[in-house]
């Protein structure tokens, strides 16, 4: 600590120091090393500097007592690796996107925007024709162009956005931080309330077809409630849901409710076809989205590599 004391106004201390007060603002280790640093200074307020105190190297331990020699040589080693430190940090290549504020859980580091994947075509070409799902458009490796993230109580779902936002894939991560369930989306239809008693068509307590025990889609056919079946009308489902797009991030929130019918497609093809009804509350707008979706066996896909955390 004498040592310290000696050279406070020393040019390369004080670069250090610098260099080290800027670490200190976002990094609490550095800063409460520096926070006892300061406190111990100050204790020495008042004692004369005298760097020639400092013994020199070829002082023997034995006659400083064993430690007038080492304090330097500790000191000068701790500056040396924090500079080299310092340097890696500047000189380490940025990463290809930061993690989206306001996202939580694993889709800040497992999801990106922009990243790739290759589709398993099976499913889509299983139930060609028999759903009202449109398969991804193209073939091979598709982009992700939006990740959301779905708050359902305490369970998060994520969900990888597609070029256009009309289709998602939807998983949710076991404890080991790979799928056990995933479901494909397409739109199928999009619904703009007009005023009031059109949102009650939708949304009313008692007769609101977005939680009726079932729902019936333009061609006829009727899907029955998978959450919770019953005879009678419950609550849709409350959720928030945060959009990480390119360069910003968006909130919305869901009402939503999930029917389901047999798709009549033998296995290993999806047994089920889905419909998912949400009316969507999101910047100063909201309507109505119907999906169709199937699922898609999570060991099919094929995920980046991406550390689940940091």
């Amino acid at each position: 600590m004498q040592y310290f004391h000696n050279y406070q106004n020393d040019p390369g201390y004080e670069q250090w120091r610098r260099e080290a007060d800027r670490e200190a603002g976002h990094n609490p280790a550095v800063a409460a090393k520096l926070n006892d640093l300061d406190t111990r200074l100050a204790q020495m307020e008042g004692q004369p500097h005298n760097p020639a105190a400092a013994p020199s190297p070829q002082t023997s331990p034995a006659a400083t007592g064993g430690t007038g020699f080492i304090g330097p040589v500790l000191f000068i080693g701790v500056v040396i690796l924090l500079l080299l430190w310092f340097w890696r940090r500047r000189m380490a290549p940025p990463a290809t996107a930061a993690p989206a504020p306001g996202l939580t859980g694993t889709a800040t580091t497992r999801f990106r925007v922009g990243m790739t994947m290759p589709i398993d075509p099976s499913p889509f070409l299983l139930v060609a024709g028999l759903t009202k799902v449109q398969p991804p458009e193209g073939s091979g490796m598709i982009s992700v162009e939006v990740i959301g993230l779905l708050r359902d109580g305490a369970a998060l779902l994520h969900r990888l956005y597609l070029p256009g936002g009309k289709a998602f894939f939807q998983l949710h991560l076991g404890a080991d931080g790979q799928p056990d369930e995933c479901r494909y989306f397409s739109r199928l239809d999009e619904v703009t309330p007009a005023d009031r008693q059109e949102w009650g068509l939708w949304l009313d307590p008692a007769e609101g077809m977005i939680g009726w025990p079932s729902f019936q889609t333009k061609d006829g056919k009727t899907y029955g409630r998978v959450w919770a079946p019953g005879n009678s009308r419950i609550p849709p489902r409350k959720m928030e849901e945060t959009l990480q797009f390119v360069d910003h991030v968006e909130q919305r929130q869901l009402q939503m409710m999930l029917y389901g019918g047999p798709t009549g497609v033998t296995r290993p093809g999806p047994q089920t076809e889905y419909i998912l009804v949400s009316a969507v509350e999101a910047t100063g707008q909201a309507w109505v989205e119907i999906d169709a979706g199937i699922d898609i066996n999570p060991a099919g896909l094929t995920l980046p590599s991406v550390p689940l955390a940091a």
